[in-house]
């Protein structure tokens, strides 16, 4: 799917039918590395995709019960198969994203999985190998006081990212969050260094994340762990 196409494509969401790419969605850079897209129709996404990741979080938990907190929160794979109208949704979307950010026609999805964080769950940092692109969106952010706190914020902290390297390039003084706002996505180079921040919310912090490649990438990525 094109660029032009994917604007007049339309996707059915339940009871109503929503732009696989509305019009009036750019994408915006807040580095030369990172950039940010916002969709206003998160609420109709989280309304169907929050309870089946919800549901699939707990079966996950109870199957390792002695999780770490620094481990991400429960994942949950495979979630670009789910027979799910919402998550189908989100998956057109981060493609089409990565298309016209680098203006690539295919766009190849290695892995794909949702992170459900529960309080005291964080992740740190760490980079993607094998594609491009590494995509984010935030399905249920943490609370607003939470997120002005930046707790359960999707850090950046790389020497290649400028932001990070405001007074010498290269050298890194600080660290880059991107918004945390609902139905947020934020794109950036795989190899770039990442992490989430203890989350403190009451309430579960949901996130999709993607790994995409303009092209197939051979083997598993389950046979390349990061450790």
């Amino acid at each position: 799917m094109t660029g032009a196409s994917a604007s007049c494509a339309m996707h059915a969401l339940g009871p109503i039918s929503v732009p696989v790419w509305p019009n009036d969605t750019g994408i915006t850079h807040i580095d030369p590395m990172v950039c940010v897209v916002s969709f206003s129709d998160n609420e109709a996404i989280r309304k169907i995709a929050e309870p089946k990741l919800l549901e699939a979080a707990e079966v996950a938990r109870e199957a390792e019960p002695d999780r770490w907190p620094g481990g991400g929160g429960a994942k949950i794979r495979d979630i670009g198969e789910w027979p799910c109208a919402a998550m189908t949704l989100l998956h057109k979307r981060a493609q089409e994203a990565y298309r016209r950010l680098t203006k690539e026609q295919e766009a190849h999805i290695d892995d794909c999985w949702a992170s459900v964080y529960e309080p005291g769950d964080f992740i740190g940092p760490h980079a993607h190998r094998r594609t491009n692109v590494s995509v984010v969106y935030h399905l249920t952010p943490p609370d607003p006081e939470d997120r002005e706190n930046f707790d359960g914020a999707l850090g950046i902290v790389d020497p290649r990212v400028a932001r990070c390297c405001p007074t010498k390039p290269g050298y890194v003084t600080t660290q880059l969050y991107p918004p945390l706002d609902p139905g947020t996505m934020v794109l950036f180079p795989s190899f770039v260094t990442h992490y989430v921040t203890p989350h403190r919310s009451k309430s579960p912090r949901i996130s999709i994340a993607w790994n995409i490649d303009g092209k197939e990438i051979p083997g598993n990525v389950a046979d390349e762990p990061l450790l």
